[in-house]
């Protein structure tokens, strides 16, 4: 970052809304940003810039040059390429840059974060640079190492990159809350379309549905469908926080909003089902777990309460269809494997309950429903 020489500060103590915060490096802003309460605003930070004392003469002068990053965390790559020594001018930040992205999609972390050292190291858009080693950090697996990086990108200068990867990482980390404070500064101090706040809003939501933190959650998913009406993601999720609250009238009607945007939300006609269990209507319940499963056969809880539903309404056929094909492409227990045998058992596919039984049997020697199975299968009861 360059510096140029400014006037000097008026400080007016009856200016009651500026507040000024001493500190004695770009890093402490970065700290602040990260740490403090996220209704905090700050105004001004003033920067106590020392000049080092001067060596005795007869000292041979040193020049120490500090990584542009903790290196106590990095990682110890093998046969790592030479950072480069050019300097990289304003003019060319563009086109470094995009280079360093291309050589990190293909892999070459290396290489990419040699270019992007050197960025850091002209002193021009550091933002840039810091995002760009957090991306580079993230893909070798030094999550807290690229969760700083990202900090420091924000702090220099707030950048979607760099706000969509620690909004990313923080999620992955399992904290939500900071999460989302990071995404509210991203919506006060980016320059965003509808879409990319509606997006941001829905993440937002998220992160308070899972912590619990459920007006919050509302309110979030509330401002995403004003920017983003037709939004099936966030209509299902508001209505899996309804049905979660006990309000199923409410639900129901954001899963079928989410489907009219949707019809290939399996997510929503799970949804669905599950307000109509509540209602007590298993009929309409069974349809639509059946619809989820036709969008996608890997909905384990769509599979579940759809052979749940077929034994209480003692229709057997569609969920021995879907269970057997279920089976085949996703991980399976004895207990779902036994589900399968009976509902096989009911539509008068004898031979294959037997098969199914006795795979469980090779699973779980000790299991007396599968033996009975068999057992009752072979002596034609």
């Amino acid at each position: 970052m360059m510096f140029e020489n400014q006037d000097p500060i008026s400080f007016s103590p009856s200016s009651e809304n500026t507040r000024f915060f001493p500190v004695s490096s770009l890093e402490e802003v970065a700290v602040h940003l990260r740490d403090h309460d996220d209704e905090a605003r700050y105004e001004h930070y003033l920067v106590q810039i020392k000049h080092p004392i001067a060596a005795p003469a007869e000292a041979p002068k040193k020049v120490v040059t500090p990584p542009p990053f903790p290196t106590a965390k990095a990682a110890v790559v093998k046969d790592e390429a030479p950072a480069p020594t050019f300097k990289a001018e304003k003019d060319d930040i563009p086109y470094l840059s995009e280079n360093a992205d291309l050589l990190l999609s293909a892999g070459e972390v290396n290489l990419a974060r040699n270019i992007y050292r050197a960025i850091l190291r002209s002193g021009e858009s550091s933002e840039v640079a810091y995002a760009g080693l957090a991306a580079c950090a993230d893909r070798e697996g030094l999550i807290e190492q690229a969760i700083q990086f990202a900090w420091d990108s924000v702090a220099f200068s707030p950048n979607k990159r760099g706000y969509q990867i620690l909004s990313q990482l923080l999620v992955q980390t399992g904290r939500d809350q900071e999460a989302a404070q990071a995404l509210g500064r991203a919506l006060r101090s980016l320059e965003l379309t509808a879409q990319e706040k509606a997006e941001y809003h829905k993440t937002i939501g998220n992160c308070m549905a899972r912590l619990g933190q459920n007006p919050d959650a509302e309110r979030a998913y509330k401002k995403a469908l004003e920017l983003s009406p037709a939004s099936d993601e966030v209509q299902s999720n508001l209505g899996s926080l309804y049905l979660e609250q006990g309000q199923v009238s409410d639900a129901k009607r954001c899963y079928q909003d989410a489907i009219a945007s949707n019809p290939a939300n399996d997510k929503a006609w799970v949804g669905l089902g599950l307000c109509h269990v509540s209602e007590g209507d298993k009929e309409a319940a069974h349809e639509a777990f059946t619809r989820s499963l036709e969008k996608n056969l890997r909905n384990s809880t769509a599979i579940f309460h759809l052979v749940k539903c077929a034994y209480e309404i003692k229709k057997y056929s569609t969920a021995e269809k879907m269970l057997s094909n279920y089976v085949e492409v996703a991980p399976v227990t004895p207990s779902l494997l036994y589900s399968l045998a009976g509902l096989q058992f009911h539509v008068g596919k004898k031979k294959e309950a037997s098969i199914t039984a006795k795979r469980i049997l090779q699973i779980k020697g000790d299991h007396q429903g599968a033996r009975d199975l068999v057992n009752r299968i072979e002596s034609g009861a």
